[in-house]
């Protein structure tokens, strides 16, 4: 990425890690919070539960703003939400108001999965929009790793209050430099184009792109749902099995991720999409037929883990740019509908798996993420033409 690039990309990168990190930095202080105002573990698995309600309830808010109001406008209202509900949070007298302070609060992260890149889409060249959205994608995979485990640190010092006031703090500081680099609106819109929902679903290249990644990523989450299951009752294994799991998810996919802009330049787009759905769906595949010959090994599973993960991460960024390749009015909505399809494939995936998960085989998981790859791929073979559509022109100005 050329050196104007980063400094766009940047600054979206650590609002959105700063967003998600209400989510991921939070939950090793949900016993403690528990404890604090003296409430059944229903209730504080609540306080979980209403922040991704809304932070999928929001996605077509932002979308609806986005348009209206622009995206300089719309990042300052979520962070500024996100600043306010914190802090909410941290005074919060009762588990009612700190439950209601959640909910808004995942409302107000919701701001930059749909700002930031419609924003890398409209700004940056083909090639650096995909680079772009792959620096976002590892920045999301890096929070619910290391979120939890830095979270926990924090607790030896003080309380599940000061989790909230170190989010709120954090999302204060990179308010200058978001809105720095955000513009007022998106370069090149033209307000006469139509921007519904229906003719943004009503493009072909569209629907299928983002159907193919939603079942992909739903595919991962049902796998991620599931593993904390499936290392106790198949490899009788503790939590730190699972916790390693996800060390060499991450790692595998910021590894596949760095690489996702220079393999899209090389092989184009739609090959490098179908590269990374042919690799989710073969290491599927053979994970599938061996659990039926030998049984589940750690190690096993930790090389299906990565490459899946290295799948999902060559395939993502240039399918995002992808989706997103559509006049600047209807980028806003484009990307809210991608994102609510992608949370809302990974609730079916992982409420598919779930019935499976107190037996000894991956096999039942395995199936069901096979059907989901094999499908992703097959909606993207052969790639979706633009149907009409051109990828809108990248103008300088802000």
């Amino acid at each position: 990425m050329s050196a104007n690039s980063i400094r766009t990309v940047l600054p979206l990168s650590l609002v959105t890690g700063a967003s998600m990190l209400a989510m991921d930095f939070y939950l090793p202080a949900v016993p403690n919070l528990q404890a604090s105002f003296g409430v059944d573990v229903t209730l504080a698995q609540a306080t979980i539960a209403l922040f991704l309600a809304g932070l999928a309830a929001s996605q077509l808010l932002w979308a609806e703003a986005l348009t209206r109001l622009g995206p300089r406008h719309s990042v300052q209202i979520g962070i500024w939400m996100l600043v306010a509900t914190s802090l909410g949070c941290a005074l919060a007298p009762t588990i009612e108001f700190l439950l209601l302070m959640r909910l808004i609060q995942g409302v107000a992260a919701g701001a930059a999965m749909v700002v930031a890149p419609s924003v890398v889409r409209a700004t940056l060249s083909d090639a650096d929009a995909v680079r772009g959205v792959a620096t976002i994608s590892m920045v999301e995979a890096i929070i619910p790793a290391a979120g939890p485990v830095l979270g926990a640190a924090l607790l030896g010092y003080t309380g599940w209050r000061g989790t909230f006031w170190v989010i709120g703090g954090l999302t204060l500081l990179v308010l200058p430099f978001v809105v720095r680099v955000t513009p007022r609106e998106l370069p090149g819109l033209d307000r006469t184009v139509n921007a519904s929902y229906a003719a943004v679903l009503g493009t072909s290249k569209f629907r299928r792109l983002t159907v193919s990644h939603a079942l992909s990523f739903g595919a991962m989450l049902a796998c991620v749902a599931s593993a904390p299951q499936l290392v106790v009752n198949a490899l009788g294994l503790g939590p730190s099995a699972f916790s390693m799991l996800q060390v060499v998810g991450v790692a595998s996919f910021i590894a596949g991720a760095s690489q996702a802009g220079r393999i899209s330049k090389r092989l184009g787009v739609g090959n490098t999409i179908q590269l990374g759905a042919w690799l989710q769906a073969l290491v599927c595949a053979a994970m599938l037929a061996l659990s039926f010959f030998m049984p589940l090994s750690f190690t096993g599973l930790a090389i299906f883990w990565s490459a899946f993960c290295a799948g999902l991460a060559i395939r993502g960024p240039a399918t995002f740019s992808e989706v997103l390749a559509l006049p600047p009015a209807q980028m806003g909505r484009a990307s809210a509908l991608l994102t609510l399809a992608v949370l809302v494939a990974g609730a079916l995936g992982t409420q598919a798996a779930a019935p499976f998960m107190d037996g000894r085989s991956i096999a039942p998981l395995m199936t069901i993420m096979l059907v989901a790859c094999v499908a992703s791929l097959a909606v993207v073979l052969p790639y979706p033409r633009p149907n009409g559509q051109t990828t809108p022109a990248t103008p300088q100005a802000r």
